[in-house]
């Protein structure tokens, strides 16, 4: 089945809500309800009216979204949201909002992953100076070593010395 493009979709959107707001007709004048029958009749017309306009408002809502859901299928199901409204006023406040909660995700997301590589680099910082120390410490029993060799070559060095003489 071929997919009306977009503002085709669109206008059968726009007539269907504008439709749907509209109610049903008067009544011809000649099938008018008599006096006596008027408020009860009226109560009912008005609820039978108030029903329809529920039922075409929810029909109005599943074409939207069976359409919507169409579209995005045909486009691999990308993440999007899709507000329709007539206040062109309302309708920019919604995008400001969408926009700063988009840059607020963002930040946070951002931030979760800095916090996220300064523990890391905390952790490896953390790491590398316990290796050092353990290091430090190494060297240290080796400088230790090698100054009691040194000693002890000096102490043999003069051993020999003195017996040469």
């Amino acid at each position: 089945m071929k997919t009306p493009p977009r503002w085709c979709l669109f206008a059968m959107l726009v007539l269907e809500a504008a439709s749907a707001g509209a109610g049903p007709p008067d009544p011809p004048p000649e099938q008018a309800p008599k006096l006596s029958q008027a408020p009860a009749t009226a109560q009912t017309d008005r609820a039978d009216s108030e029903e329809r306009a529920k039922k075409r408002y929810e029909e109005m809502l599943n074409r939207m979204q069976a359409s919507v859901e169409e579209i995005a299928e045909m486009y691999g199901n990308p993440v999007f949201l899709q507000v329709f409204t007539n206040d062109e006023g309302r309708a920019s406040e919604l995008k400001l909002r969408l926009r700063t909660a988009k840059n607020s995700d963002e930040i946070a997301r951002e931030m979760s992953d800095l916090q996220k590589r300064r523990d890391d680099l905390l952790n490896d910082i953390a790491l590398k100076a316990r290796e050092s120390a353990r290091l430090a410490e190494k060297l240290a029993r080796q400088r230790a070593a090698l100054d009691a060799l040194a000693a002890a070559v000096e102490d043999a060095r003069k051993a020999v010395e003195d017996t040469s003489k």
